[in-house]
């Protein structure tokens, strides 16, 4: 699979908001179609991102669905 990445400006860093506190945001990289959060943050702690996970890239101004991120790669 192709890297996940912003359809705007390319950045894989990314941040979701918590849902019962606006003001806590989780962020993590795109690796491939993977989601790395920071390694101190315990993984009991880190939130379920699902396709329809409103998600908001680090760089620019841009945020969606995570589902619009996964990249697949060109076919042959």
């Amino acid at each position: 699979m192709a890297d996940s990445k912003c359809p705007i400006c390319g950045s894989n860093r990314f941040y979701v908001k918590d849902p019962d506190d606006e003001f806590e945001c989780y962020e993590f990289e795109c690796r491939g179609n993977e989601i790395c959060f920071d390694p101190a943050l315990p993984a009991s702690a880190a939130p379920q991102i699902q396709p329809r996970t409103e998600t908001f890239c680090n760089t620019c101004a841009w945020h969606g669905a995570f589902e619009h991120l996964i990249q697949e790669e060109d076919a042959p």
